[in-house]
């Protein structure tokens, strides 16, 4: 049986993987590029071609709840620190408004993040396969 010159490729650790995922790169090569605009993913890492929807049903459903608790508590957050630094005068119209406009946003800032990270996520649970190549 022949034998393979090449060393076998290390998988990153986990919290390297998290942070590139951070930064909007590769997980598995922390190569850039992974988004052809703010919303799409392209299908393969430009640097590794490691296949981005592992081909999993629902791969991604996990990075969108990841998103909405992610915007929540950005959003709540956010929302408390407005009113202790206005209290007492809260201006309540401009609230409404804001609070609005803040839920809409959040989870559209967030997108990219939490794609990445649920891809570093399930890369640390369930490493690169011969098939995500």
């Amino acid at each position: 049986m022949p034998t393979s010159n090449r060393a076998p490729i290390a998988s990153p650790a986990a919290g390297r993987r998290l942070l590139a995922a951070f930064r909007l790169r590769c997980p598995e090569c922390e190569a850039r590029g992974l988004f052809t605009n703010w919303l799409q993913m392209r299908a393969r890492c430009p640097g590794c071609a490691l296949k981005l929807d592992r081909g999993t049903p629902d791969h991604f459903v996990g990075a969108y709840l990841v998103n909405l608790i992610l915007a929540e508590l950005l959003f709540a957050g956010g929302f408390g620190l407005w009113l202790i630094a206005v209290w007492p005068a809260v201006p309540w119209n401009r609230v409404q408004v804001v609070a609005v406009l803040a839920m809409l946003a959040a989870p559209l800032l967030c997108y990219p993040f939490t794609r990445t990270v649920w891809l570093a996520a399930d890369l640390i649970f369930d490493p690169v396969r011969p098939t995500d190549r």
